[in-house]
């Protein structure tokens, strides 16, 4: 980071050290308005070479009781007490606060010279994150009340961000997991305690990672088109359980890595929609029930398993950029409940982490 004094010359910025920080964060976003510039950023000057992050937007929606914890996470204005939770008044001691990750990447440069967001990933007890660091130029994971960071990945070049696949935690928070594509397909998995990285060769797509990493569901190729892929059932340590031919829909693997589930959209007249699992080890379909998150017209995006049973779904307006929120279902019932603790419109990438609020 640079600034600017008033005789407009460049000195360096403070250099952000993370601080211990102890409540979770509920969500990860890319504000609806995004600042990132396109390339050159004035036509009128002369082009030179793009940098591989191109913008760095990401911020951290956090949620807390006044005085409750360490919040001094390092950041100037970076926690405070704003009395709003979703865009509703609450009590005085209720606190929200932005938290802006100045290190973590939410666009990156490709060589065609187009742009991809950068992912980010929140644990679901929102203790622990994971993104590209701009500082590094590799993946980290960020484990908040510690403060401690540490790489799962090697350093990245512009390369190795074409083949950029995958990014996932386990449940626990104790598993991480990059995948690329490319010449060399490869699964790259760390266990944050060790800061051990296990690579795996010829997978690029990471469909999940179950408690402990004891199953990770992954597929062969990648491909561009929605196609039927064969999904493999992995060990951490890349011992293959079992392969069988996918479904076009497929999702997330569950906390306790025993069921994928699918959102499918039956395009009919009746335009239903609907969820489905299947067992990881052999592909089988156990369940497929009909949506009902409102009475009316809406197109369900799968976001995150919020426990072994229930999976969240977003409801998104027929027309583009809309939504009218978020829903936890049960993948055994069908049953749907509107997660009330997050808005209607987070922001416009979101990454969910401890959605409900605590009593």
């Amino acid at each position: 980071m640079l600034y600017i004094d008033q005789n407009k010359s460049p000195r360096p910025a403070w250099e952000w050290k993370p601080q211990p920080f102890d409540p979770p964060v509920q969500y990860a976003f890319i504000p609806e308005d995004p600042k990132c510039p396109g390339w050159p950023p004035n036509p009128t000057e002369e082009e030179t070479e793009p940098p591989l992050i191109a913008c760095n937007e990401w911020r951290l929606r956090v949620n807390f009781k006044l005085g409750e914890g360490r919040q001094d996470i390092g950041i100037l204005f970076g926690v405070g007490c704003g009395g709003h939770r979703g865009g509703v008044s609450v009590s005085d001691d209720d606190c929200t606060s932005d938290i802006q990750l100045h290190d973590a990447a939410s666009q990156v440069q490709l060589s065609d010279g187009e742009q991809r967001g950068g992912v980010l990933r929140v644990t679901r007890d929102g203790h622990r994150i994971a993104y590209l660091s701009k500082k590094n130029m590799q993946f980290v994971s960020w484990d908040l009340p510690t403060a401690q960071q540490k790489a799962i990945s090697p350093r990245v070049d512009a390369q190795a961000l074409e083949d950029l696949r995958s990014l996932e935690i386990s449940p626990d928070g104790e598993f991480f997991a990059v995948s690329f594509a490319g010449t060399q397909p490869r699964l790259l998995v760390t266990e944050f305690a060790t800061g051990r990285t296990t690579t795996i060769q010829g997978f690029c797509a990471i469909l999940g990672i179950s408690q402990g990493a004891s199953r990770i569901a992954a597929q062969r190729t990648c491909s561009d088109l929605n196609e039927a892929d064969t999904v493999t059932i992995l060990k951490r340590d890349g011992t293959v359980i079992s392969e069988w031919t996918g479904a076009d829909f497929m999702e997330n693997l569950s906390p306790d890595g025993k069921s994928i589930v699918e959102i499918q959209a039956d395009f009919g007249d009746d335009g239903d929609e609907h969820i489905s699992t299947r067992d990881a080890l052999t592909g089988k379909l156990t369940k497929k029930l009909k949506l009902r998150l409102l009475s009316e017209p809406s197109n369900a995006v799968g976001h995150a398993w919020l426990t072994d049973d229930e999976y969240i779904v977003e409801a998104e307006t027929p027309e583009p950029g809309g939504s009218f929120g978020y829903y936890r279902v049960n993948v055994k019932s069908g049953a749907s409940h509107r997660i009330r603790d997050l808005g209607l419109n987070p922001g416009s990438t979101v990454s969910l982490g401890s959605v409900l609020a605590r009593d």
